[in-house]
């Protein structure tokens, strides 16, 4: 309560979030009984003890040290492409062929389609690549981020080949019985048409982009960024109109030279599917690594592959993705322009780059001590929520309550993966419950996919959750402007989900008749609350 209220009021992330941190090591020193082994202390010492490992432990963390290498590796290689002007090129390529800000909208949520297999990945990659194409077309850096933000989770929450696999099976499978007549993969396949959520938010995006409408905070940072292109909502400063005739001829000269040749797009184009397809190979050979130390025959076909990325090093994958692409900017950087692009300009540029994502990286830091703090064993957050509600669940509204509880879980939290490793063995044990005593056998896949939907939607809405300090640092967006413009169409999402997924999925119904008419709604939802940004303020 402490880092979300402040945060939102004060819009100083930082230090909400260092304030939250202490007030949960002195609750931890306050309430969490002494260990065996630990001798008497002062409330005051015990306290500071409690803050001083937290704050170590996320820091040092492996899989943390992992994101911060990658963020800070992939921040050096954008900011190398921007000091070569190789993305200005490809920046320029890119608005060219988006027709207007319907286009160029539509393109960044189709590419982020595209980056299905990590969210981290999909959030540093589209976000810092894109922000040239939606400057030049005055599309606000808050619109960008909620383009990013919601098909980031989304896509990689319900594809069969992600990071996010392995996670979602074992927490599945722990919910089962030895006896079930299901496997975790057969559920975890069946649950993806229950995860309405994250299908109505992919939806929203480009029923947003295509209809060039926008609602609530949203469309009040689009005219802005309509109206004086780069001054608010987060853009950087706008550009300066005042130069003479005779700079702007020889800008307009030197950009075309730019774009003249094949080999500058070819340059900045590079590095980028460098990494991603780096990314993909990792995660395929380390996968097949672990696959292969396991005993028991293995899987073939599609639940093959889904095992060996699943298995995956996914952390391993980003930060040998980070470094490979780094190295391709600056070789590439060099080649195209080797009368500008000397070794000291392309090295400051990694500086710059780098430092550039220094701050996301320090709110990270304080959201994962946070975050430890409210783990099971610590403060115990998510299990309380949990078990609130887990004796007196009527059948019909078990998908419902899960997706709510889960969204609790994850926006007070703001971790995704920890929501649902809190919830989703509970969940699927209740989900099995109640589709026995009811005779309700898609019960227990609706109520599987209501964690996982319900963890992104309350990763959303959370000022101090990883990715969504993620997407706005990428994007240059201000983070609470960001927050507070992604969250009402988070929450027609949820709606919808609820009003047209959970509860009917909870009677019977069809999810593919659920997420049709879902689809309907959002449409006409969009039509009626939302205007055109070129209309005229009312």
């Amino acid at each position: 309560m402490v880092a979300i209220i402040l945060a939102i009021v004060t819009r100083r992330v930082i230090a909400s979030l260092g304030l939250a941190v202490v007030v949960g090591a002195a609750l931890l020193a306050w309430k969490l009984p002494l260990a065996a082994d630990e001798p008497q202390r002062s409330g005051i010492v015990r306290g500071a003890q409690f803050l001083w490992h937290h704050i170590y432990q996320s820091l040092f963390d492996a899989d943390h040290i992992s994101v911060l290498q990658f963020s800070l590796l992939l921040g050096a290689m954008i900011g190398v492409l921007e000091a070569s002007r190789s993305m200005q090129a490809l920046m320029r390529q890119l608005a060219a062929r988006a027709s207007g800000r319907r286009g160029g909208q539509t393109l960044v949520a189709g590419l982020g389609l595209g980056i299905f297999f990590d969210d981290y990945a999909n959030t540093l990659l589209l976000g810092g690549t894109m922000r040239s194409v939606c400057d030049t077309l005055r599309i606000s850096r808050a619109k960008l981020a909620y383009l990013v933000d919601s098909t980031a989770a989304p896509v990689a929450g319900l594809a069969l080949v992600s990071t996010w696999v392995a996670t979602e099976v074992s927490l599945i499978g722990e919910g089962l019985p030895p006896d079930s007549s299901v496997t975790a993969f057969e559920l975890f396949v069946q649950s993806i048409a229950y995860r309405f959520y994250p299908i109505f938010a992919l939806l929203l995006v480009f029923i947003i982009a295509r209809s060039g409408r926008d609602f609530g905070p949203m469309l009040r940072a689009e005219r802005a960024a309509l109206e004086q292109p780069g001054a608010t909502a987060g853009n950087s400063a706008a550009p300066n109109n005042s130069a003479s005739p005779d700079k702007s001829a020889a800008s307009d000269k030197s950009a075309a030279e730019d774009d003249a040749g094949l080999w500058v797009w070819f340059a900045a184009l590079l590095p980028v599917v460098v990494c991603v397809a780096t990314v993909a190979g990792v995660l395929v050979s380390t996968g097949l690594e672990a696959v292969a130390d396991q005993p028991g025959e293995r899987p073939t076909g599609l639940q093959g592959w889904g095992e060996i990325l699943g298995n995956a090093d996914s952390y391993q994958a980003l930060t040998t993705a980070g470094k490979v692409g780094l190295l391709t900017a600056l070789v590439m950087g060099f080649l195209s322009h080797p009368q500008l692009a000397t070794l000291r300009t392309l090295l400051w540029g990694v500086v710059r780059g780098a430092w550039q994502i220094m701050p996301a990286m320090l709110v990270l830091w304080l959201a994962w001590a946070l975050s430890s703090m409210t783990a099971e064993d610590q403060l115990n957050t998510g299990g309380y929520l949990g078990e609130v509600l887990s004796d007196r669940l009527p059948g019909v509204l078990l998908p419902t309550l899960v997706f709510l509880v889960a969204s609790l879980v994850a926006f007070s939290t703001g971790t995704s993966w920890g929501t649902m490793a809190l919830l989703t063995p509970l969940a699927v044990q209740l989900g099995l419950q109640m589709a026995v005593a009811d005779s309700q056998a898609s019960l227990l896949a609706a109520t599987t996919g209501s964690v996982l939907a319900g963890a992104i939607f309350g990763d959303h809405c959370s000022p101090i959750s990883d990715t969504t300090v993620l997407s706005s640092r990428a994007c240059g967006c201000d983070h609470v402007e960001h927050v507070r413009t992604q969250m009402p169409y988070a929450a027609l999402a949820a709606a919808v989900a609820i009003l047209l997924g959970t509860l009917p999925a909870a009677w019977g119904l069809s999810p593919w008749l659920s997420i049709v008419a879902g689809a309907v709604v959002l449409y006409a939802s969009v039509r009626v609350l939302g205007r055109r940004v070129e209309e005229p303020s009312r």
